[in-house]
């Protein structure tokens, strides 16, 4: 398996547009994905501006596939 942990800031008045991309990518790969284990995102409680967001893939070729859905291409240059 692979799995990605990314622990990112997302300035304020760009948080709801950021939590609907999230959603929707999230949503869009538990779908139709079957390589993908897991696919998450939580914003921060502490530190409100900080988003962590991880992936499992059941091996490189379901990474792969992922990067190359349209949804996740479309959200990459918008996040």
């Amino acid at each position: 398996m692979i799995t990605f942990v990314a622990r990112l800031r997302v300035k304020p008045d760009n948080a709801p547009a950021f939590e609907a991309m999230m959603t929707y990518v999230g949503e869009m790969t538990r779908k139709h994905e079957p390589g993908v284990v897991y696919y998450g995102w939580a914003k921060g409680v502490d530190e409100p501006d900080t988003y962590l967001v991880i992936e499992v893939y059941k091996d490189p070729a379901a990474q792969a596939a992922h990067m190359a859905t349209e949804w996740v291409k479309a959200s990459l240059p918008r996040s």
